[in-house]
Parts: structure tokens; sequence; C-alpha cells
């Protein structure tokens, strides 16, 4: 309930925020649109498929780290904005507009989560080194492969073509469904942790609607949010942890690949003769 209420209250936000535009429901989709929302069902679909796994198996790994991180994550929201949209990768939420008002909500919000972190948290008694392993698998892996498929893939089209509530609500069911083999399982109660997770996408989409800069969610929201679910609600901060070596890997390629892509599109932008 404390959640539900949490994201309502962000929802309610963004709507106050963005009144001369909220309201303003249409139907424009796009080859665009549903390319975007196939990438986030792909991601489901590789995320049921840990179920078939031994959790921790070479198998569950790739498919994990490989097949949801890197290709659902980095290679289909970066390779198709600017190799077939042609754009730069502000149309994936990475740009100069409202950099500042990004960061210093982010701040904010994330403060407004630290003491609960820490007080309900217990991470001392997890151990210093256990939470800053399990930061960076969270925020580093899993946080730049949420950041790029559902903030700057999904959710920027599904507002162009239906407007900012159904962004924020169909982008958060969507984002539901790629917990299906990876944290549910995790879950003392995972019908509940399906609609817990639903109200953090509600609060998260909308929290992003308000500048559309990716700076609003990560690292800051991001890296407090996901610790607090994991170390509060879950208690899987150690397990995590463990993944270490595999999230240092999809960083570095998911960086490649940005840092690749960004230069072709800086390319593709520059004027014929420079």
């Amino acid at each position: 309930m404390e959640i539900m209420v949490i994201g309502a209250v962000f929802f309610v936000i963004a709507l106050v925020v963005r009144h001369k535009e909220a309201f303003q429901l249409r139907w424009r989709p796009t080859p665009h649109t549903w390319v975007a929302v196939g990438a986030g069902l792909l991601a489901f679909v590789f995320s049921a498929s840990l179920l078939l796994f031994e959790p921790g198996s070479l198998p569950a790994q790739l498919v994990h780290n490989g097949l949801i991180y890197v290709v659902c994550g980095a290679a289909i929201p970066w390779g198709y904005t600017v190799l077939v949209e042609r754009e730069t990768p502000a149309a994936l939420g990475l740009k100069r507009e409202r950099r500042a008002l990004s960061l210093i909500l982010s701040l904010v919000v994330a403060g407004l989560f630290v003491p609960m972190l820490f007080f309900e948290g217990d991470l001392a008694s997890v151990g210093w080194g256990n939470v800053a392993r399990a930061s960076f698998v969270l925020t580093g892996a899993g946080g730049l492969f949420e950041l790029f498929l559902y903030y700057g893939f999904i959710h920027l089209r599904l507002e162009k073509a239906f407007g900012a509530i159904p962004a924020i609500l169909l982008t958060s069911a969507i984002y539901v469904l790629w917990h299906t083999g990876t944290q549910l399982p995790l879950e003392p109660d995972p019908l509940y942790a399906l609609w817990k997770l639903f109200w953090v996408g509600v609060m998260s989409q909308s929290l992003f609607s308000l500048t559309r800069n990716l700076l609003v969610i990560w690292p800051l929201f991001h890296a407090v949010g996901v610790m607090l679910d994991f170390a509060v609600n879950i208690g899987a901060v150690e397990g995590i942890g463990r993944n270490l070596p595999w999230a240092v890997g999809v960083v570095v390629v998911i960086a490649i690949i940005a840092v690749s892509l960004t230069v072709v599109s800086n390319k593709k932008q520059a004027p014929a003769g420079s």
C-alpha cells in the first residue's frame, strides 16, 4: 500500500507539472513505437526463459547478462535509434536540456529514501564490501539496461505515439514483465511483488516524465531505489554481489556500444564536407 501511495503521488505531480500536455491523448503509433514495445517484450521472453535454468548457471548468466542486459538494454535501443531512426543519443534521453534540473530532482528524491535505506537496510551487518559490489551490479549493469530500454527507448516513443499518461502507465506495465525470471523468484510473495513493481514503475516513469532526461533517474535515484528494494524488501544483497565479474563485463560492453554509436551518430549529423 505504501508504494502505491508514493507512486500515485509521483504520478499526480507529473500530471500537475505537465498539465498543458498531460491530457493530450493521441493515437499516432509508428513502426518505431512497436519496435520499442517489442524490445520490452523480448526482454520479458528472455527473463521468463531464466526459469528453465539453474540460477547462477552459465546458461542463466549468458541469458541474463548477454541477451537481456546487452542485447535488449543496449544493442537494440542504441542500434535502432542511431542506425534506423537516424537520431542522436538525445532521442534516448541523453541530452543537455534540463540537465541541471534533472540532477537536482534526482538528488532530492533519492535523498528522501536514503534514511529508509540506512535505518531499515542494516547495511553494516551485510558488509560494506557486499553493499558496494551489489550497488555496482544493480546500478551499473541492471541500471543501464533499464535506463536505455524502459526510459530512453520505450517511454519516449510511447509518449510520442500516445501521450504522457499512456507512456507512464504502459511503460510501467512492460517494466514489470522483465522481472519474471529475475526478481520475482526471490520475492516472498511474487503476486504482491508484481503489484509493487508496477507502482515502482509508475513512480520512476512519472519522475522521468518531468524532464525526459536520463539524469533524473540514473545514477542517484536508481541507485538508492534498487538498493532499498534488495536490502530491505528482499535481503539478497550478498548474493547479488557475487555477479560482479559479469556486471563489469556488461558495463564495458554497453559503454563500447554507446561510444561507438555516438561516434557514428556524430558523423551522420556532421555537415557535408566538414
